[in-house]
């Protein structure tokens, strides 16, 4: 168990620029801490969807019929520099979930083939596996992955041990949505290549989070989101297939540019509304800015120092290694156990810290123990994990516990 995080020096960074936290329209008196869910879109992002959502409605043809394909290439080519993939084989979509539905709707199933997915996966990818293996008669099995999380080669060895010759399909998360940590992606990905067997990697907190060379994991496929950490606008996401898996993998909707080649399936799914995707790109350059090594950076730093001072707070252990080494902006911290003597569900202490402290904040009941899974953005500040550390305090106290 990873050591309780006292003594180590262990700062805050300073802020980012205020042009930068300032461009954040959150409401104010609400601590966001929640930034891992949904994201937030920044002014400059905002306002670049807006300026070509109205050059859409201006000349709809045009710009749709005439125009986008060559403005989708250079989005490709934007996500494409920063997350370390061939824009070529790179397929724009509307999140993660979306991403993971078109793999599992790409691949010819049969009675009896298995896919393995862990115990910490996400709910939406979960569910998507029980429709497929409940339509094609598919068998599930589960990865068991404990709190606190083993070192990297005995995750590795987790997945091994499931694997058999009936598997055909490894999903793995980047990064583990109820408990935030960075899981050993690339070794899982490689393993699984020297077995025979499909890996897709569900990256949907990664992008903007921690530094990515998909091409260089070496997964069949790689999804993720770019409105949550990078924050470009809601429904911008991008799944990328290797060069083996790309000619036979196509989005869930079908439409003209069918067999056309993977990145133009994907660009075209029908009419919508393009403005989101098109904001793809200021939404990387502004990630990139406004503190030295960029957001990211920041977010790391802070992230690793909230995780520091609630465990020292709550007298609770990391479920991660306090050197922040296997985490990105998000930390899950445990909470202490009379919380639970207060609220008869994780819900309702989630509930009490919005409603009476106006603090948005996940809590989390993994395995009967609860968990805060905090985040941190260019717009978060100490004062906010302070805040939070005060209304536990003042929950527990109120409970007389």
């Amino acid at each position: 168990m990873p050591p309780t995080p006292k003594d180590q020096g262990i700062q805050p960074p300073p802020r980012c620029t205020e042009d930068v936290w300032g461009a954040f329209r959150l409401e104010k008196g609400i601590v966001f801490l929640n930034h891992g869910s949904f994201g937030a879109v920044p002014e400059p992002v905002r306002a670049a969807a807006e300026s070509w959502r109205a050059k859409i409605e201006a000349r709809p043809i045009e710009m749709i019929g005439r125009r986008m394909t060559d403005l989708l290439d250079t989005v490709r080519s934007a996500v494409g520099e920063y997350v370390g993939a061939d824009p070529s084989r790179i397929g724009l979509v509307t999140n993660a979930t979306t991403g993971v539905g078109s793999v599992l709707g790409s691949i010819p199933w049969n009675k009896g083939d298995r896919i393995v997915l862990t115990n910490q996966g996400y709910n939406a990818v979960r569910q998507a596996v029980h429709y497929c293996c409940e339509r094609y008669g598919c068998e599930t099995v589960i990865v068991d992955l404990p709190l606190p999380l083993d070192r990297p080669k005995e995750i590795c060895a987790r997945f091994m041990n499931a694997i058999d010759r009936r598997t055909r399909l490894v999903i793995v998360d980047h990064i583990t949505s109820p408990t935030a940590v960075v899981l050993p992606v690339a070794e899982i990905a490689q393993a699984c290549r020297r077995l025979g067997v499909r890996c897709l990697i569900d990256g949907a907190h990664a992008p903007g989070m921690v530094d990515l060379r998909i091409d260089e994991i070496g997964a069949d496929w790689y999804t993720g989101n770019l409105h949550k950490w990078v924050c470009a606008p809601k429904g911008s996401a991008f799944l990328v297939a290797s060069a083996e898996v790309a000619p036979w993998t196509h989005p869930e909707t079908r439409s003209h540019c069918h067999g056309r080649g993977f990145a133009a399936e994907f660009d075209w799914q029908g009419t919508r509304d393009f403005a989101n995707w098109l904001a793809i790109p200021t939404a990387i350059d502004f990630v990139r800015s406004g503190f030295p090594g960029g957001i990211q950076q920041h977010n790391h730093q802070l992230a690793v120092w909230a995780q520091h001072r609630l465990c020292n707070d709550f007298g609770t252990r990391p479920i991660s290694h306090s050197d922040g080494s296997d985490i990105g902006s998000m930390a899950t911290i445990p909470l202490p156990p009379e919380i639970s003597m207060r609220f008869a569900c994780a819900t309702l202490f989630q509930a009490a810290l919005y409603d009476k402290h106006r603090i948005e904040v996940p809590i989390i009941d993994w395995g009967g123990s609860w968990y805060a899974r905090v985040s941190a953005h260019a717009h978060n500040r100490v004062e906010d994990y302070l805040a939070l550390s005060s209304a536990v305090s003042a929950e527990m106290v109120a409970g007389g516990v």
